[in-house]
């Protein structure tokens, strides 16, 4: 009876053991899913210079330029070619294209987020430039949102007052990191015009 006792005793300790060693390996390997579904944080240095490339690739052949600023990147878009003299808040049907392509871009990539900026500085026959400005931001910004850009990644805003601007612009995106865009929206008004002064 002794020895029967001792077998049941090993059995126990062996059921345990292996229970351990079970529960120890589902750990380590959701451990393991976690490090995989969850790639490293990039540092800003490291997401500017990323959108570096990919922006320079995909403005390549269209006549946009593209500057950096602080914590991000500025497409400039001129007013000539892109938007309709006679309604000058709507895009021209040439201009389409390209832009098409930047916010297909943008929008598949999950860490960047886009404040579109409406540029007016002229005088129009039937809006005020302050009206045209908004109108601008609000084209090219549904241009977006067809692409699926959600709302959280994307901002607009209509610009027409200040002595700097460069007045042949007719948009500008200003591309951030996705987690910066409401801070630069709080930011106000004048840092996002201080960007778009003549070169």
């Amino acid at each position: 009876m002794e020895l029967q006792g001792f077998e049941v005793s090993e059995v126990r300790l062996a059921i345990i053991a292996s229970l351990v060693a079970i529960l120890s390996g589902c750990a380590g390997s959701t451990a393991s899913t976690a490090q995989v579904g969850h790639p490293p944080v990039q540092t800003a240095a490291e997401w500017s210079s990323s959108q570096q490339v990919k922006l320079q690739q995909l403005l390549h052949g269209t006549p946009y330029a593209l500057s950096e600023v602080s914590g991000g990147w500025l497409i400039r878009i001129a007013e000539k070619d892109t938007f309709n003299p006679h309604r000058p808040e709507l895009l021209l049907p040439a201009a389409l294209g390209s832009i098409g392509q930047i916010t297909r871009h943008l929008a598949q990539d999950p860490d960047v987020a886009v404040m579109v900026v409406g540029v007016a500085t002229g005088q129009y026959k039937l809006k005020s430039k302050e009206q045209v400005s908004v109108e601008r931001a609000q084209s090219v910004a549904s241009i977006f949102r067809l692409n699926r850009v959600p709302g959280h990644r994307l901002k607009t805003l209509g610009v027409s007052q200040g002595a700097h601007i460069d007045t042949h612009l007719g948009v500008a995106l200003l591309v951030v990191p996705e987690q910066d865009l409401h801070r630069r929206a709080a930011e106000g008004h004048t840092q996002v015009v201080a960007m778009l002064n003549r070169d």
